[in-house]
């Protein structure tokens, strides 16, 4: 199975999990003066609400911080919260 890379703003999403209709991703740019970044992902190509940070474990952080939130929303409760579950691309 190939899955095609994708990149916003040099940054290549190598984690998403998404919650409703809601992804959020972990992006990494060895380049940059924060190399991994935690967006909010609408549509699969709209990237908002970044969060930069120098290490993957703190994006991870931010990433199930906003997963925790999302799980509390009205618009997202089905009865049971789900389990986190990441894809690594």
């Amino acid at each position: 199975m190939t899955t095609e890379k994708r990149i916003n703003q040099g940054y290549e999403i190598i984690e998403s999990c998404t919650i409703g209709s809601k992804e959020i991703v972990i992006g990494y740019h060895g380049a940059a003066p924060n190399p991994y970044v935690c967006w909010y992902c609408k549509d699969g190509d709209n990237y908002y609400q970044g969060y930069y940070s120098n290490t993957l474990a703190a994006a991870r952080e931010k990433l199930i911080d906003r997963y925790q939130s999302e799980c509390h929303m009205p618009y997202n409760q089905n009865g049971k919260l789900e389990k986190l579950h990441m894809d690594k691309t």
